[in-house]
């Protein structure tokens, strides 16, 4: 059954109850005495203890979690609805979500898959981003115009930043600064945000919508997409200067650094590929055929695997990039909600 035979039964009274238990659990998570709603019933646990990978689905009201070591769905996680913007701690012990149309962030336990708080942050947080110490989670909070900025070890604020229009967002390595991709009709731009002070520090105009962000690992380069472009621009960060562009498919959608050996990744949704740069010759590597309309991205911790999410098949394309083929795929799309942004695991350690 496709994506759209699905979402045109989302109108019956089954599937009504289906979109609406989620927001129920949720909801009732929240009142006083009741504990957090949890998936640790359904028995959320990887076999050998595999790392866990975190899909948001978008039109319904829930996490997907995967056993990356079987290739499997081992469940789902009841959030908010509109399951907007995906981040995980470096360790791997957190999960953050945040949500189109409610104003919370909620925060998972991947030990137990239960949410264990919710961050009070304002109308529609999207964008989220965990620096690569941990220590902070960047939210574009849309509904806003706001960037805020939170404690990982206490989950609370500890600054806003006026941003119009934030969406996705990069932290730096030394997790000193961000650069925020505001998308404001008009006045498309890169934010440069200061989270030390914090305060937003320089503002670099752009021709058309930054969407997807990331640092390379030296954090010299920011690599980001452009709504109308077919290339991957790239950003000298030390001057805050567009140095060159990469041709990347066509509507490159989706971003993440693989590192020295494999590159940038980049998704073509019309082509349904992955697209495998190389930085230092500025051209496309490789190319690898997923699932129909790619949307989310993430590695394993090696860097050798892609997990690709694919909104259209309602699944997940396992990607060997060292071979640059698909060696699993994980049909996802049980619940009828589009499979979104991804997060995965490092190794567990015991």
């Amino acid at each position: 059954m496709s994506i759209r035979r699905k979402r045109s039964n989302s109108r019956g009274p089954a599937a009504l109850l289906a979109r609406l238990v989620p927001a129920l659990l949720f909801a009732v998570a929240g009142a006083p005495g009741v504990q957090p709603a949890t998936a640790a019933h359904l028995a959320l646990s990887s076999a050998g203890g595999a790392p866990k990978a975190y899909v948001a689905l978008h039109d319904e009201g829930a996490l997907a979690v995967l056993d990356t070591g079987a290739n499997v769905v081992l469940g789902y996680i009841p959030v908010p609805l509109g399951a907007h913007g995906v981040a995980m701690t470096p360790d791997g012990s957190k999960v953050y979500v945040g949500s189109d149309q409610f104003s919370t962030v909620s925060v998972i336990d991947t030990a137990t898959d239960a949410i264990v708080a919710r961050i009070e942050v304002g109308t529609s947080p999207r964008g989220l981003s965990v620096s690569r110490d941990g220590r902070q989670l960047v939210v574009s909070v849309r509904g806003e115009d706001t960037v805020v900025i939170i404690d990982t070890a206490t989950d609370r604020i500890t600054g806003r930043v006026s941003v119009a229009g934030p969406d996705r967002s990069a932290i730096s390595p030394d997790g000193r600064i961000a650069y925020i991709g505001s998308t404001s009709p008009g006045e498309s731009a890169l934010a440069i945000v200061d989270l030390t002070r914090p305060a937003q520090v320089g503002r670099i105009a752009l021709s058309g919508a930054p969407r997807a962000l990331a640092f390379s690992p030296d954090g010299k380069r920011l690599y980001f997409t452009l709504d109308g472009s077919d290339t991957l621009q790239v950003l000298d960060t030390g001057r805050n200067k567009l140095v060159t562009s990469i041709p990347a498919g066509a509507a490159p959608y989706g971003l993440v650094s693989a590192g020295a050996a494999y590159g940038e990744l980049v998704l073509s949704r019309p082509r349904n590929e992955l697209e495998i740069l190389d930085p230092i010759r500025n051209t496309v590597s490789g190319t690898v055929a997923v699932g129909r309309s790619p949307h989310g991205i993430a590695t394993s911790a090696d860097e050798r695997t892609a997990y690709v999410t694919n909104e259209e098949s309602g699944d997940v394309s396992v990607v060997d990039l060292a071979d640059r083929k698909v060696t699993a795929t994980i049909s996802i799309d049980t619940l009828g909600g589009a499979p979104g942004e991804i997060v995965v695991q490092p190794p567990l350690i015991p």
